[in-house]
């Protein structure tokens, strides 16, 4: 049986407790503590080189503002200030991550600081097997494919620019190099609309050949102003619940943990308790955007900034907060599946 991370264990205990008083306390207790509880989220050059259309890529007017590279210079104090309290650094959140020419500098930095997981999220067509050995051996851990289409046609309709025969030719590179690295992991993440939903029941048909470990389905989103605006799910909540339990029984069969909405309910909320925590443990990182806008970074470590802002008083004051403020305080962007762990 394939080894899990341990960072998904740990989600799957976080979503078993459900009380987010005791999640902002546990908080408190790590930092106090001197733990790691951050998720740094990681894009360090604003372009991408495919145009998916459930994507802000797809808007211009939007595009035209996403400019910059994260300087190679400001790689070594970037560490410093945020990486001792990262539980996680994921490399490449609404970007293309390979199109920056320093990647092994930056997960060099996250093993030199001993971040226990280490990420990189991609679209996959620009891999090759020299860069991608050269990223293992520099500190890379698991590395997330992002999948819009298990059908050549609906693939290079929603990743615009996509190449099918690329992406596949990616997954068996990382698949042979898992055979020299069998601790390295391979995520594929699939968002699914009602356009592209029905094709997940041939997924394993088509990639089962791949060495996966682990497989997110999620539902569409609205992320900006995207070329592809289907956001109901009319279509497929009728048909979820039977779905989902045969994908799982399948991913079980493969040895793959699955990450997904658990039922047709789940669909429906769109909401979780989960986005009550991000404002103390989700850090975005771009070449534009550090954090919060008040933390200067090049003049203040994370600590100081910590105890300025008094982060662990308000930790505190949500921990024995009423219902109605806390959720009063839930953000838009939101975790709304489990982890299914045999």
């Amino acid at each position: 049986m394939k080894k899990t991370p341990l960072t998904y264990y740990l989600l799957k205990l976080n979503s078993k407790i459900k009380s987010p008083r005791i999640k902002f306390i546990g908080l408190w207790l790590l930092h106090k503590l001197g733990k790691r509880y951050l998720a740094v989220n990681f894009d360090p050059v604003n372009q991408c080189n495919l145009r998916c259309k459930m994507c802000y890529f797809t808007d211009e007017n939007y595009v035209k503002k996403l400019k910059g590279i994260f300087p190679v210079e400001d790689l070594d104090l970037w560490a410093k200030r945020i990486l001792p309290r990262a539980l996680k650094l994921q490399v490449g959140c609404g970007t293309e991550p390979t199109l920056y020419k320093n990647l092994d500098k930056i997960f060099q930095l996250g093993k030199k600081y001993k971040v226990p997981h280490i990420s990189l999220t991609t679209n996959a067509n620009l891999l090759n097997s020299d860069k991608l050995e050269s990223w293992v051996m520099s500190g890379l851990q698991e590395i997330t494919i992002s999948l819009h289409g298990v059908k050549k046609s609906t693939y290079e309709w929603l990743m615009g620019r996509g190449n099918y025969e690329k992406f596949h030719k990616s997954l068996k590179i990382i698949s042979d190099l898992k055979k020299k690295h069998p601790e390295f992991v391979l995520r594929i993440n699939y968002t699914f609309n009602e356009d592209n939903f029905k094709e997940l029941n041939s997924f394993f048909k088509v990639f089962g050949k791949y060495d996966i470990d682990i497989i997110q389905l999620r539902p569409i989103s609205k992320i900006g102003e995207t070329a592809y605006n289907n956001f109901s799910l009319q279509k497929i909540i009728p048909v979820y619940d039977e779905f989902i339990h045969n994908f799982k029984q399948k991913a079980k069969e493969n040895d793959i943990t699955l990450l997904a909405p658990a039922s047709k309910n789940n669909l429906k909320e769109r909401a979780s308790e989960e986005s009550l925590i991000y404002y103390f443990t989700y850090v975005y990182i771009s070449p534009s955007i550090f954090w919060k806008e008040d933390f200067d970074w090049k003049k203040e470590t994370y600590n100081a900034y910590f105890s300025r802002k008094k982060l662990g008083t308000k930790m505190l004051k949500l921990a024995f907060s009423s219902s109605k403020n806390l959720k009063e305080i839930q953000r838009s962007q939101n975790l709304n599946y489990k982890v299914d762990i045999s």
